[in-house]
């Protein structure tokens, strides 16, 4: 969803998505930020404008997560399935996976 529909008392930049999921294994309450697990957002400026960067803040307890936790892609769906799918691998790694994944 766009961050500023997610936050609306703070100003976000158009371009600004917040992913969540709602089933986040250590959720504790209906807040936006106990299911909050990264970000997609347009690059404005410099050598990548224009291209989608995301990133997992999702963190669990135990070693650090091997793989990477961000990046850049072409298109917002591309950098928005990149969130789902590293956060897929990290609830996999830390031993967290749903069924059926």
């Amino acid at each position: 969803m766009r961050t500023t529909d997610a936050w609306p008392e703070y100003t976000w930049l158009e371009s600004q998505f917040t992913c969540f999921d709602e089933e986040k294994p250590d959720w504790e309450s209906d807040s936006p930020s106990d299911t909050y697990i990264g970000n997609v957002q347009q690059v404005e400026g410099g050598p990548g404008a224009g291209m989608w960067f995301w990133i997992v803040m999702a963190r669990f307890p135990g070693s650090q997560f091997p793989g990477p936790t961000s990046g850049r892609e072409i298109s917002r769906k591309d950098a928005g399935h990149c969130v789902g799918e590293c956060y897929e691998h990290m609830l996999r790694f830390y031993g967290l996976g749903r069924l059926g994944n």
